[in-house]
């Protein structure tokens, strides 16, 4: 322990029996072990605290790493979100145009091409027979074709108020 031989030991204990007594030395051996054991729990508990205290340190700084590397990670989201962002205010704004030009085409009907000669019905006419164009139209007059479309768009009106 302290690097004493066994010479040693008898001589301190010679020594402490001649100054001490025979009567108070197993007293005062007692002592000095109490005081021994709580030199020794002092040394020991400062010893923990001392460990307890790195180990805190270590924790401390391993947080702290992991800290830095979730502020980057939020740092790369935060940049992906504003590029997704920029990308949506892109297409939002491409959606909104394309938009906006469909609204100022003007939609066609059957009705603009109706008084349009090339489209009069006596230039198509299609066979009940077979389901081409003939080769030469049939001369319809304009009053039958007329009645026809009044009939279609009086049907129309009935299917939907049904």
């Amino acid at each position: 322990m302290f690097d004493m031989g066994f010479t040693e030991i008898i001589l301190i204990a010679i020594v402490a029996l001649l100054f001490i007594g025979p009567d108070k030395l197993p007293d005062t051996l007692r002592s000095i072990a109490r005081g021994l054991g709580k030199l020794k729990r002092v040394f020991d508990d400062t010893k923990q605290t001392i460990t307890n205290e790195l180990q805190i340190d270590e924790l401390k700084s391993e947080a702290l790493k992991y800290k830095q590397e979730l502020e980057g990670a939020k740092d790369s989201l935060t940049s992906f979100k504003n590029i997704a962002a920029k990308e949506a205010n892109e297409i939002k704004s491409s959606v909104e145009n394309s938009v906006s030009e469909f609204k100022n085409v003007k939609s066609i009907t059957y009705d603009d091409f109706e008084d349009d000669e090339f489209f009069d019905d006596k230039y198509f006419q299609i066979d009940d027979d077979d389901d081409d164009f003939d080769d030469e139209p049939k001369k319809v007059e304009k009053k039958e074709s007329k009645e026809k479309v009044a009939k279609d768009s009086k049907n129309k009106k009935d299917n939907k108020s049904v």
